[in-house]
């Protein structure tokens, strides 16, 4: 469980999620955040209920958030060769509840436990969770 960054993306659980989204988009014009959030269940990254406490849903939850959001400017190809991502009603309401859980959720959540103490972290998933919100009312 290596991290570099407040980024879910800066981390070894994001670049599993990184590695995925690469294979979807190879050659496509756009994904939508279902497609997103569907392989990720499908691949085991991330389960179907926003408040089980497992670090590595987390973690891809808000990698894929991160992503959705174009907040990607760390990557090395961050515009994914110009794939666009499209929010979408279902899978950004998937990853709105996920998001809201890392700030919000029990106090005793791994993710909370481990990276939510950092003021930088607190204020990221913040802003992650705050573009999800203004996302969801215009899809």
């Amino acid at each position: 469980m290596g991290s570099w960054g407040v980024k879910a993306l800066q981390s070894d659980e994001g670049l599993e999620v990184l590695a995925m989204v690469e294979a979807i988009v190879r050659g496509r014009d756009r994904v939508t955040a279902d497609e997103l959030v569907n392989a990720a269940r499908d691949e085991g990254l991330l389960g179907d209920d926003p408040a089980a406490d497992e670090y590595l849903y987390d973690m891809t939850a808000l990698a894929l958030a991160e992503i959705i959001t174009g907040d990607t400017a760390q990557l090395a190809d961050p515009g994914f060769g110009g794939t666009v991502f499209v929010a979408t009603p279902e899978g950004t309401a998937a990853l709105l509840a996920w998001v809201a859980q890392l700030r919000d959720g029990d106090p005793d959540r791994e993710f909370r436990d481990l990276r939510m103490d950092d003021p930088r972290q607190v204020e990221h998933v913040t802003s992650v969770l705050e573009m999800l919100s203004r996302m969801q009312l215009g899809s």
